[in-house]
């Protein structure tokens, strides 16, 4: 990283705030927008492209018969009868792999009015389904092609199709300017392919995941992985070379390099679904404890893997594990893509001590987490601070707030060794050597078919042909721009941790989740203050509620995790002379005050991160000091705590907000940081007069105001110089009052939250480039997470703004501008292909009503004098600057007047 702030690339909301941003109409307008610059051209021929992506050690033999020759030539789509291509083309897929060995050959599935839900039940209300033209099993499966599978699941496919009738519907075609021109219909195209292979990559746990796209008589094969999808040269379906080409890339992909029959090229080696073994042992396992906090097992949805605890090129043994529950989905596709299973060891291979023991005795049964991510290869690895916290916080009476990584590894940095050591021609410690690892050959093959006796390849230094290339780490940026795409790529981590939570919205009473909160915060004192780690990404999801945790542990309520976008000091704190530090880290800047413990970047902690809706005002407003961005800091997670206590309360709680369940989407706005900043500030300001409260719940109630006190306090208070910043001492001491208030109601667990239907929102129809973008590219809709950079696109949901041609960016008259860059639409403007800019930024969400006392100018329309745009209070954006400022200082005199 530089001296600079990287630019913000804001995302789509991971959770909806109304109802209309559950339509499907508008979470494909965010699926669009996450493609966008994601999809690559292979520019290369169809047998370097198979060659890269589909390495396999049985070799490929063509065996095209004149009956497929026929059929092909018979294949003529036409306009308007997509439907009726589907039949011919199950027939010619069904000739070309006909000779496969039985173990070994796919089946193809015309299933095309059946929709398929999201592979994991718990979550499938969050996303909706899908609809493939046609669809691909696994090998050796045998689907039906005279009768429609009754409920249909991503489990049971291993790839699908999307076919369109004529060749001018390909997405992928580059004009001649090299650059490709999307409408949203063709973006369409291309995001049918991307939810397809989502649904793929997360129902199976694959490292990719392969699409086709037939579009009139062009074939594309199209590779997705968590960082982009490489779509192959055009395959024309009706020439001899195009159906040996197609033939071959079925081969391949049912010959992967590692695995025998029944996988396919993109899975993971270290995981697979259970057998009947498995679920009979897991339910014997569990049985006697199926409660809480095991809860629903969902076996066909369960997994097992293998974990490693070394990257080295050394002896070792991976542990296994039984994933039988999902706690949380990331379900984005080009992103972090995280999850976290509750898991317990499959110690049935694993040797016991003790004189007379055996393997897969029965021992006290423990319940761990495991949590998979694919992290940015330019980022610290999640485990490098799990290790910092090892060292410097080795008191389990200390950890409170804090969980413990107790097995895990970065998959990606140990899968690139184990390439490299393949490539050097030297022998890999574990069993599994990419050299040593031969296919297995089909039960019923023959020798002519699969070289029993296949020599490992012959390799040069720094060039080989024949190995795959690393799949826990991505390389598609790499092999279709270049090494200096690096930063684009990422790396799959897996962790096992002690502690088993769940999310906070599952709250049994409100106070248990305080007290969640509260341990969560103490957490993050202690890393702070002991292992020179700052979070950086507070969110909602990123607390969990204990539940069960190891005995030697003190008991909590909470737990802080989920630290791969933090910060850390060069050394711990204390590592050098304790004298040297004081007992009280600084509130401000602590990270850059550590004199030799500094960061090993200041830039790092200049880096737009966190989850959006609960981003600290002051990064969100950035003024131009400290190289142009407020310096990430222990006050600005202070304040993220804050926020996602409002948070919960305003979903999942009865109170008496006046704008009841649109209250969340009027305090937090998405999208626009002059929006998101505005909004807060302004519900502060209102709370002045109109506190919020929890109906019966005294505590609660008197916490939210001392809370609120402080932020105001913090944000809005005027002059400048009379704020004060929130301080660990400060925060804990307002939770620690109200826990300990002995009137806490009971009987108030977490209220479902149904998003509230409000208004539509716009998403007419764009013309965008796939490379740049240049519009859309300032349209906020892509991430739970801010990240700092484009790399961190996670998946879609519409914005809860409405999109416009154009926009302004309104600024409050006392602080200077943020950073955020100007975006511009390029239009064309005459003939010759000259453009005009216009600039293309967002408004700022008027303030809520704040009840009859409020004034006109706050609850009713305001015309803007810059953008002309018209919205009425709470529920959209401001026009001009002028407003914004009326807004607040009338807030702030009725608050003044108030007292």
């Amino acid at each position: 990283m530089s001296g600079h702030p990287t630019p913000r690339v804001p995302k789509a909301p991971n959770e909806a705030n109304t109802y209309e941003a559950t339509l499907k109409k508008n979470q494909i307008h965010g699926w669009r927008l996450e493609i966008c610059q994601k999809v690559r051209n292979f520019d290369s021929d169809i047998d370097n492209y198979l060659r890269t992506f589909l390495s396999s050690r049985t070799p490929y033999v063509a065996a095209i018969g004149a009956d497929v020759l026929n059929m092909a030539s018979k294949f003529e789509p036409k306009r308007g009868m997509e439907k009726e291509s589907y039949a011919p083309l199950l027939k010619i897929f069904t000739a070309l792999v006909a000779y496969f060995p039985a173990d070994r050959r796919p089946s193809f599935y015309g299933g095309y009015e059946q929709r398929i839900p999201f592979p994991f039940s718990d979550f499938a209300h969050r996303h909706h389904k899908s609809k493939p033209d046609l669809a691909v099993s696994w090998p050796g499966d045998v689907l039906p092609s005279d009768r429609k599978i009754e409920s249909p699941h991503c489990r049971q496919f291993s790839m699908a199709i999307e076919v369109k009738a004529l060749n001018t519907d390909d997405p992928f075609v580059k004009y001649k300017n090299g650059r490709r021109t999307l409408s949203n219909t063709r973006a369409d195209k291309l995001v049918q392919l991307a939810v397809n292979a989502r649904n793929l990559l997360f129902a199976h746990g694959l490292l990719a995941a392969f699409t086709l796209g037939i579009y009139g008589e062009v074939v594309r094969i199209v590779r997705f992985d968590h960082a982009c999808a490489v779509a192959s040269p055009p395959i024309d379906i009706k020439t001899l070379e195009g159906l040996r080409a197609i033939q071959e890339f079925f081969w391949r992909f049912v010959h992967p390099w590692e695995g025998g029959p029944g996988t396919v090229v993109g899975a993971d080696p270290t995981v697979r679904h259970l057998t009947a073994e498995d679920k009979a042992w897991l339910k014997t396992r569990i049985g006697a404890e199926a409660g809480s906090p095991f809860g629903e097992v969902h076996f066909e949805e369960a997994r097992w893997v293998q974990v490693w605890d070394s990257e080295d090129n050394s002896p070792a043994e991976p542990k296994a594990y039984i994933l039988f529950k999902v706690v949380d989905v990331n379900a984005r596709l080009f992103s972090r893509s995280t999850m976290v299973w509750k898991c317990i060891e499959d110690t049935r291979l694993r040797p016991r001590e003790g004189p007379g023991a055996q393997a897969g005795d029965p021992e006290e049964l423990v319940l761990q987490i495991v949590k998979e991510q694919w992290r940015q290869c330019i980022r610290t690895p999640e485990k490098e601070f799990y290790d910092r916290m090892n060292s410097t916080i080795k008191d389990p009476a200390d950890r409170i707030g804090l969980p413990n990584m107790v097995h895990g590894c970065d998959m990606g940095k140990r899968d690139v060794k184990r390439w490299e050591t393949a490539v050097a021609s030297k022998p890999w410690q574990s069993d599994d050597d990419l050299l040593c690892t031969h296919a297995e050959p089909s039960e019923d093959a023959d020798e002519s078919e699969v070289d029993r006796e296949f020599p490992a390849p012959v390799i040069e230094r720094g060039y080989v042909p024949s190995l795959p290339i690393p799949m826990h780490q991505t390389h598609s940026w790499r092999l279709t721009v270049g090494a200096s795409m690096m930063a684009k790529e990422r790396s799959h981590m897996r962790l096992v941790v002690d502690t088993v939570g769940r999310p906070l919205d599952q709250f049994g009473s409100t106070k248990e989740l305080v007290m969640a909160i509260y341990d969560a915060i103490r957490g993050h004192r202690t890393l702070m203050e002991r292992g020179g780690i700052l979070h950086r990404d507070v969110s909602s999801g990123n607390i969990l509620i204990v539940d069960k945790q190891p005995r030697e542990r003190v008991p909590c309520k909470g737990i802080l995790h989920d630290y791969d976008y933090s910060s850390m000091t060069k050394k711990p704190p204390l590592a050098a002379d304790p004298s040297d530090v004081p007992g009280q880290i600084p509130a401000l800047h602590p990270l850059e005050r550590m004199g030799d413990n500094e960061p090993e970047n200041v830039a790092e902690l200049k880096e737009r991160t966190g989850t959006y809706y609960f981003i600290s005002v002051e990064i969100f407003r950035s003024p131009k000091a400290n190289g142009g961005c407020v310096l990430h800091d222990t006050q600005h997670d202070l304040e993220s705590f804050i926020w996602v206590l409002v948070w919960i309360v305003l979903r999942h709680v009865r109170h008496d907000h006046e704008r009841g369940r649109e209250a969340c989407s009027v305090v937090f706005k998405y999208g626009d940081d002059d929006a998101a900043s505005s909004a807060k500030r302004i519900w502060l300001l209102d709370c002045a007069t109109k506190p919020l409260s929890v109906p019966g719940n005294s505590p609660l109630t008197d916490l939210l105001f001392k809370l609120h006190e402080m932020l105001s306090i913090a944000l809005v208070n005027v002059p400048v110089s009379d704020r004060r910043r929130l301080t660990y001492d400060t925060v804990l001491a307002a939770f620690e009052t109200a826990i300990k208030r002995e009137d806490w109601p009971t009987d108030d667990k977490a209220l479902p939250f149904v998003p509230p239907k409000t208004e539509k929102l716009d998403t007419k129809s764009e013309d965008f480039d796939n490379d740049p973008p240049t519009a859309l590219q300032g349209v906020c809709f892509d991430a739970d997470v801010l990240d700092s950079d484009e790399h961190d696109v996670d998946e879609p949901n519409p914005p809860e703004v409405k999109h416009q041609k154009k926009r302004t960016h309104e600024r409050f008259a006392d602080e200077e501008e943020s950073e955020l860059p100007s975006v511009f639409t390029e239009t064309r403007s005459d003939a010759t292909g000259s453009r005009k800019r216009q600039r293309n930024n967002q408004g700022v969400a008027a303030r809520p009503s704040a009840g009859p006392s409020s004034s006109r100018a706050a609850r009713g329309s305001v015309r803007g004098t810059s953008g002309g745009s018209r919205t009425t209070g709470g529920r959209g954006t401001v026009g001009s600057r002028r407003a914004v400022e009326r807004l607040i200082e009338e807030a702030m005199k009725k608050a003044r007047s108030s007292g």
